[in-house]
């Protein structure tokens, strides 16, 4: 399918990306830990992120166990959840509307927008595994509205709870998009007669799944919860919704650049004129990217373009919406007239899309450069490191202290074993004065681009 393959074309360079900054996180986790205490962190929300997300966790464990610090298989499974979710997106559309090419449309937009870029770069971005858990869930509401029998609607029911909770389990905070699923439950459903009855009883196991999530997090309190305010959320809805118009720069939350201001004015416009005169689907996508937007826009001090994954589909469905919109206004005589002048129009979006997705995705691979020529470094220096030892670095790429709290700890875990220690430490600093006046063994300094060890590796180096 071209949607699918153009999707996977644009995306296919993540693939050879190294690892970024928290990635090591959950990697340093496994190794310090073991895997029984690791998953039952995971399970318990008492590991390291500040989140409860077992399914990826689980994901990075079965690819550590099967090919180590290799990332390569964890993106090749990101890559194909995303080109799943690109396949559902394109059915869910199809089947409620009957137009393969406003499918087509729509899963292009999703499945190369520039939007949410870095999400499949970053090995430690849940969004993926949770965007397709989301369209699975979509996909299963629409057929339970649709369904002819009771077998059939309880069938699709189980899966659309099923999948629901595995998205929970992905992603915590998409628990917000239940709503999404009892609208696309009443809005399909084909008989009028106590559509809004049958919508209500449909979406209270889904509501339930979604509060039980909620009360088990607020009551557990296994995790952090800081950096959670609403200060700056309506700055972040208009730069993240801008961002869906003009999906370059990703300003922080308290600045909106004139452009994305505009942009998601714009936006909103389109929004409200899709809804009122387009598809059904188009209302579905309206509340999918309200829904899938308010977690993200309450996170103070930083805007991730990943976050956004979640919301793209919304837009995805607006999008087509739009289209048929569109063509469904114009007299039949000025269709094909139409058709010969949307077709470049819209290669040319999607070419400035591909384009963008491919520039900002590089941005996390040279990132991912950066750490793949740093564990080159201390590796070629220090290629074994006794348990309980620390390694002191005077100067580098990583001296930021944010560094030092869990991700350098992480990395040296991973890449010498547990009970290992890292530390990068800024050049002229008292710190990094005492360790180049003390030595020792595991302290080496950056010189003209190359790491030098300051006295001789031990000797079983």
């Amino acid at each position: 399918m071209l949607a699918v393959a153009v999707s996977v074309l644009v995306q296919l360079p993540t693939l050879w990306y190294y690892y970024y900054q928290d990635d090591y996180v959950y990697f340093g986790e496994i190794v310090h830990n073991g895997n029984r205490e690791y998953i039952w962190r995971l399970i318990t929300g008492t590991d390291l992120t500040p989140n409860w997300r077992p399914l990826p966790g689980l994901l990075y464990l079965a690819s550590y166990d099967l090919s180590g610090m290799n990332p390569m298989l964890v993106h090749a499974a990101m890559l194909a959840f995303h080109a799943g979710t690109v396949l559902l997106l394109y059915y869910a559309t199809w089947r409620v509307t009957g137009r393969a090419w406003a499918a087509c449309a729509g899963a292009l937009a999703f499945g190369i927008h520039p939007a949410y870029a870095g999400a499949l770069g970053q090995v430690a971005a849940a969004h993926v595994m949770a965007g397709f858990t989301l369209l699975a869930t979509l996909v299963a509401a629409i057929e339970c509205a649709l369904a002819r029998s009771r077998r059939g609607v309880l069938t699709w029911l189980a899966v659309a709870v099923a999948s629901f909770g595995l998205t929970i389990g992905s992603h915590e905070a998409m628990a917000v998009m239940f709503p999404a699923f009892g609208l696309t439950m009443l809005t399909f459903d084909p008989r009028s007669e106590g559509r809004l009855v049958r919508a209500a009883l449909r979406t209270a196991p889904l509501a339930i799944v979604s509060l039980a999530a909620v009360g088990a997090g607020a009551a557990c309190r296994c995790n952090e919860r800081g950096g959670i305010g609403t200060d700056y959320a309506w700055s972040q809805m208009q730069i993240y919704a801008g961002r869906f118009i003009y999906p370059v720069g990703l300003e922080p939350p308290w600045h909106v650049s004139t452009v994305h201001a505009v942009a998601a004015a714009a936006l909103a416009v389109a929004v409200a004129v899709t809804c009122a005169f387009g598809p059904k689907i188009a209302r579905i996508g309206a509340l999918w990217m309200v829904l899938a937007l308010v977690p993200h826009v309450v996170i103070q001090f930083f805007t991730a373009g990943r976050y956004m994954y979640v919301t793209a589909p919304g837009f995805a469905l607006v999008f087509a919406s739009a289209a048929i919109m569109i063509a469904d206004v114009v007299p039949r005589p000025y269709a094909r007239t139409l058709a010969l002048a949307a077709i470049p129009l819209f290669a040319v979006l999607l070419t400035w899309y591909a384009r963008e997705t491919l520039r900002q995705n590089d941005e996390f691979g040279q990132q991912g450069e950066v750490w793949r020529g740093f564990h080159r470094d201390v590796t070629s220096v220090y290629p074994t490191v006794p348990r309980g030892a620390q390694v002191k670095i005077i100067g580098g790429p990583f001296t930021d202290y944010l560094y030092q709290l869990n991700v350098l700890p992480a990395f040296a875990q991973t890449t010498w074993g547990p009970g290992v220690a890292l530390y990068d430490l800024v050049p002229g600093d008292e710190p990094a004065k005492i360790w180049a006046y003390a030595r020792g063994p595991y302290v080496a300094e950056y010189r003209d681009g190359h790491l030098v060890p300051l006295e001789p590796p031990p000797p079983n180096q």
